[in-house]
């Protein structure tokens, strides 16, 4: 318990050394952040610095030095979190590291690492990263939606196209869409466009509830907004043949806000398979996570590559995840998930 209290001690001291004190711009674009939260905000005004995250509680042979490069002022809310995931991984390791946190215009001269967590869904932009002897993993891009190879860049992103082929592939009747104003619902709706059963396409929250009366119902909409459509569906004694979501699904909130009735014909895709129970306990001590964030999570898996690199261990096998990155990749399986008793139950 004494060790314990003195790691969450150190951890939470490393944490803060950001200043997250900023006033909020509620006109920032912010559709890119609905990615990783239900709830996005934006803000403005944020200094451009670099700030160490090193915790040296113990020191062995093996290191770690990756640098965080992310757009500050779009992804401010979420860093907290993020910085937090990262530092509870490489403090379950009990090894010596460094991150280091700059704005996304840095010049990537000046960033003393030789791995670098780049958070980019601009595919043009990573064109520039091919020439540059350093290492680059994207956890926002997954390499099937991009033309570019390089030995030096690695992809991090969930395989929504994965999941949405095995949604699909229970449809077999007329099919009604809820969807987004957002850059992952739109990729979405892009993937489920080879669907030849789609009936018509919502904007939340404007749906016309009696047309999903025998439909096969897919959302492409945050845990919060489906739990709403969902509660109305049976508020209102819609009968769907069945209802989907991809991984944005995935969220416990999605419990909280439902009952037994409306989630019972729910089937949800999901990426996140056995995360490690020690670091996800380490980063809910920072009020982080990682088992529901898909974001910390593929940032994490990213991390255990640069440490790998760094150390000279397996250059496929992230231990630490029991995962594996091949062709560049972190190469997801996707499984099936219903909310059974309050929980999310793997369908076999």
């Amino acid at each position: 318990m004494k060790k314990l209290l003195i790691l969450f001690t150190t951890l939470f001291l490393y944490a803060r050394t950001l200043n997250f004190e900023t006033p909020i711009n509620n006109n920032t674009n912010n559709t890119l952040s609905q990615q990783i939260s239900a709830s996005p905000d934006s803000v403005s005004n944020v200094e451009i610095v670099s700030e160490d995250f090193n915790d040296s509680y113990v020191s062995i042979n093996n290191k770690s030095n990756i640098a965080v490069i992310i757009n500050k002022k779009r992804f401010f809310k979420y860093i907290p979190s993020l910085m937090n995931a990262l530092n509870a991984y490489y403090a379950q390791k009990g090894i010596d590291y460094k991150i280091s946190l700059y704005d996304i215009d840095t010049n990537l001269s000046d960033v003393n690492s030789s791995c670098i967590l780049y958070f980019t869904t601009d595919k043009n932009s990573i064109e520039k990263l091919k020439k540059i002897p350093k290492t680059f993993l994207l956890p926002l891009i997954n390499k099937n939606d991009t033309n570019v190879t390089a030995p030096n860049i690695y992809f991090g992103s969930i395989n929504l196209k994965n999941q949405t082929n095995t949604l699909l592939s229970f449809i077999n009747d007329k099919t009604d869409i809820i969807t987004a104003h957002t850059v992952i619902a739109k990729k979405l709706s892009k993937y489920e466009s080879n669907c030849t059963y789609v009936n018509h396409i919502y904007r939340f929250p404007n749906i016309y509830y009696k047309d999903l009366n025998n439909s096969f119902v897919i959302f492409n909409t945050d845990a919060g907004q489906t739990a709403q459509v969902l509660s109305k569906i049976t508020q209102k004694e819609i009968r769907t043949k069945l209802t989907l979501t991809p991984q944005i699904g995935y969220n416990p909130l999605l419990i909280i806000l439902t009952q037994p009735a409306d989630v019972e014909k729910l089937l949800i895709a999901n990426s996140i398979i056995h995360a490690p129970m020690l670091i996800n306990d380490y980063a809910m001590l920072l009020n982080s996570g990682i088992r529901y964030n898909w974001l910390n999570y593929a940032s994490c898996i990213l991390a255990n590559k640069a440490y790998n690199l760094q150390n000279n261990e397996d250059e496929f096998y992230m231990s630490d995840f029991n995962i594996y990155i091949f062709d560049n990749q972190i190469n997801y399986k996707t499984s099936l998930y219903k909310i059974i008793n309050g929980a999310f139950r793997q369908v076999k």
